[in-house]
C-alpha cells in the first residue's frame, strides 16, 4: 500500500480503493493536427488551458485567432468530445478544465496536453469529480512526486500511465446531482465574492458621508432632519441584512462540519 493510498483508507475508511483506469475509455496525450502534406481542413478551433470559466469549462474567445489548416485524419482522431478532462502535462499538475458541448466547430488541444476519456456510463458526475479529487493537495503531491524528469533540461512531464494507475476512491454516478451541487457551490461563492465588493463599496460611501458631516451640520437644518431619519432607516436593513448574513454563516459553518465529519 503506498502513500496515497494510506491516506485515501484513513479518509474514506468505507469505501473502495480503486485506480483511476477503471473509470475512463482512455487516458493519452493529445497529438498535433498540423503535420504532413494533406493539410486542408481548418474548421476547428484550438483550446488553451487559459480559458477556463468559473465553473472549470473549457471556453473558446470570441476573439480567437484563425486556425491554421490541419489534417483531416488527425482532427477526427483528436477532436475533443463533451467530458473529456485536460490537463498540462509539463511541470507539476495544476491547470486543469473538462469540455463542454457548447462549441460552434470542433474543437482540438495540442501535444503540451494529456486526455482522459471517461467510460460511457461515466461522462455526466465523474469528469467533475475526478477534477475535484486531482486538485487535492495531497493527492496532487503524490502525482508531482510520480513525474519523473525528460531530456537534458530535466524538465518534469507527466506520464499518463502515472494517472491510469493513481488510487481514487470509488464514486458512483449520481445523473448530474454531483454536477450540479458543485455549480450551486461555485455560484454561492461568486455571488459571496459579490457582496463582499459592493459591501466594501458601501462601507467607503458611509465613510464619505462620516467625512462630510460637519460641513452637513453647518447647512440647512431641515434637510439635516431628513437625512437623519433616511438613515435611521437604512440602518435598519443594514441590520436585518447583518443577522441574515450571520444565520447564513452559522447554518453553512454547520453543514460543512457535518460534510468534514463525513470524512473522518
Amino acid at each position: 500500500m503506498n502513500k496515497l493510498e494510506e491516506i485515501l483508507k484513513d479518509k474514506f475508511p468505507d469505501t473502495k480503493i480503486v485506480k483511476l483506469k477503471e473509470y475512463t475509455y482512455k487516458i493519452a496525450g493529445i497529438s498535433k493536427v498540423r503535420y504532413g502534406d494533406n493539410r486542408s481542413d481548418s474548421d476547428y478551433d484550438e483550446i488553451s488551458l487559459n480559458n477556463i470559466d468559473e465553473y472549470g469549462v473549457i471556453y473558446i474567445p470570441k476573439d480567437s485567432k484563425e486556425s491554421s489548416p490541419a489534417n483531416p485524419v488527425a482532427l477526427i482522431n483528436q477532436s475533443l468530445q463533451p467530458g473529456d478532462l485536460i490537463i498540462l502535462h509539463r511541470g507539476k499538475i495544476g491547470k486543469m478544465g473538462i469540455v463542454g458541448d457548447k462549441y460552434k466547430r470542433r474543437i482540438v488541444g495540442n501535444n503540451s496536453m494529456i486526455r482522459i476519456q471517461f467510460k460511457s456510463k461515466r461522462l455526466v458526475d465523474t469528469p467533475w469529480f475526478v477534477m475535484q479529487y486531482l486538485q487535492l493537495p495531497y493527492v496532487k503531491e503524490y502525482i508531482n512526486t510520480y513525474i519523473p524528469s525528460s531530456g537534458s533540461s530535466k524538465r518534469k512531464i507527466l506520464n499518463p500511465e502515472v494517472l491510469a494507475e493513481l488510487p481514487i476512491p470509488l464514486f458512483q454516478e449520481s445523473n448530474g446531482a454531483y454536477r450540479e451541487l458543485l455549480f450551486k457551490r461555485k455560484e454561492l461563492s461568486i455571488e459571496v465574492d459579490t457582496f463582499q465588493k459592493n459591501l466594501e463599496k458601501l462601507r467607503k460611501t458611509y465613510q464619505r458621508f462620516q467625512e462630510s458631516s460637519v460641513n452637513l451640520a453647518l447647512g440647512d437644518t431641515q434637510y439635516l432632519e431628513k437625512s437623519a431619519s433616511e438613515e435611521e432607516v437604512e440602518i435598519d436593513e443594514i441590520f436585518k441584512m447583518n443577522n441574515q448574513l450571520v444565520k447564513l454563516l452559522h447554518d453553512n459553518t454547520e453543514k460543512l462540519e457535518r460534510e468534514e465529519s463525513l470524512l473522518g
